[in-house]
């Protein structure tokens, strides 16, 4: 008679990581993508190919690190093959506004600037929008952004200056013609 296994009283390692990271996991996927379901597709494919390469990892990252990692990757190539419009590929929300002295004239420049702020997002090559997301959305320091970019901090702090210098531009021009 074959024998079916007990489940565990506690969870693993690997597991608790999951339940511990997998919200970040998505939510740094989701600033990529900017959209839920390839931010999930990018979040799962990772878990695949990190279950997948487990005999690769040499622990030189922490574990979280490492998915984290292959995760932005994925979410970056699955960005890549899918090129959408600059208009859908923005979510307002990964940018929410205090609505707490909201009226018709603010909601609407807010919804304006969303938009243009997202086609300028889109104006970004994927790795200076991955650090500029990282750094300040996400609160990132800057040696974690170079761990997980799989660079050095002076190549993070170029991707970052590019990026803000390019948003600076394309926002100038929108507060120009306004």
């Amino acid at each position: 008679m074959l024998s079916v296994p007990k489940p565990r009283a506690e969870p693993d390692a690997f597991q608790l990581l999951l339940a511990e990271r997998s919200k970040r996991w998505y939510n740094a996927c989701l600033r990529i993508t900017r959209d839920p379901d390839m931010a999930a597709d990018a979040v799962q494919t990772a878990l695949l190919k990190a279950w997948d390469r487990r005999a690769e990892f040499r622990g030189d990252a922490a574990l979280d690190t490492w998915i984290h990692r292959i995760a932005l990757n994925a979410a970056i190539d699955l960005t890549r093959r899918r090129k959408r419009l600059a208009e859908d590929a923005y979510d307002p929300e990964a940018f929410e506004a205090d609505s707490s002295n909201s009226t018709p004239d603010r909601d609407m420049f807010r919804e304006e600037l969303d938009r243009d702020l997202g086609v300028a997002m889109q104006r970004l090559s994927a790795i200076e929008r991955q650090a500029f997301l990282l750094k300040h959305v996400e609160g990132w320091k800057l040696e974690e952004i170079a761990e997980s970019t799989q660079t050095n901090v002076n190549n993070v702090k170029s991707m970052l200056f590019r990026a803000v210098r390019k948003l600076r531009v394309d926002m100038h021009i929108w507060r120009s013609e306004s």
